[in-house]
């Protein structure tokens, strides 16, 4: 056999086996898909699943590329014993004879008797022993771990729900320290609430989840999966519809 044909028949063999041995040093895919996500994390969507009327529906969906631990937070919007303090420094003064003195005073809050008190972050989040006031089960667990690509769907009845968020954090670190928490969020209002004592422009934020709708937290990480042990951690929100709140009466 001439040198030269030696040669020729050496390349055609190694050319053979070569996408062989690239082929086995690939490892098969990891972390499969469960949910349909977007491919940009940062502005990660999902299908936001219906609700039923009567009810408001929070879905939790984590599209990171970490397991997350989250709790749900909820208050039903009723408080007919204990007064709410305004903060110090509040631009509403409900007291009698309102002054910079008495700023911060306690009074009772508007919707205190008909379900729609709206919490302040603070007191949404506020701890406990054994457990945090307003902590909501998901599933049955005050802490649902979620897998990378999980999601969870938790249905509460409009009476049962007027102020909810949620916290999330690594494996390990609720209910202690959150990484993030999310919220407070309102369900609208199903009755007119007058202002308590006679005040005008009683402070109220923004109401923005109506019964029957979604309301839905993606968790995803901003450094897109570069690394596990570097996730930041965030949320993006969305409703199942663009619609605002309806007209009430009463009160």
């Amino acid at each position: 056999m001439s040198r030269r044909r030696l040669v020729i028949l050496t390349v055609l063999g190694a050319a053979v086996a070569l996408p062989i041995l690239i082929g086995a040093s690939c490892p098969p895919p990891s972390n499969p898909f469960f949910l349909s996500l977007t491919t940009n994390r940062l502005n990660v969507g999902t299908d936001i699943p219906s609700c039923v009327q009567g009810f408001v529906c929070i879905s939790i969906v984590n599209a990171a590329y970490v397991d997350v631990e989250t709790a749900l937070y909820v208050h039903d919007g009723f408080d007919p014993t204990t007064p709410y303090k305004y903060p110090s420094g509040s631009s509403i003064a409900c007291c009698p004879n309102p002054s910079s003195a008495t700023i911060g005073c306690t009074c009772p809050r508007p919707g205190y008797l008909v379900g729609e008190i709206q919490l302040a972050r603070p007191e949404l989040f506020a701890a406990g022993t054994p457990a945090p006031p307003n902590l909501h089960p998901i599933q049955g667990s005050n802490v649902r771990v979620l897998k990378a690509r999980e999601s969870v769907f938790i249905q509460i009845q409009d009476g049962d729900i007027k102020t909810f968020g949620i916290a999330i954090g690594r494996t390990g670190t609720l209910l202690a320290n959150p990484e993030i928490t999310d919220g407070p969020r309102y369900r609208c209002s199903m009755v007119a609430v007058q202002a308590v004592q006679g005040q005008p422009g009683v402070e109220r934020l923004t109401e923005d989840v109506p019964s029957g709708e979604t309301f839905q937290f993606v968790i995803y990480d901003q450094n897109e999966g570069a690394s596990p042990g570097l996730a930041r951690l965030a949320t993006r929100t969305g409703k199942s519809s663009t619609g605002s709140c309806p007209p009430v009466t009463g009160g």
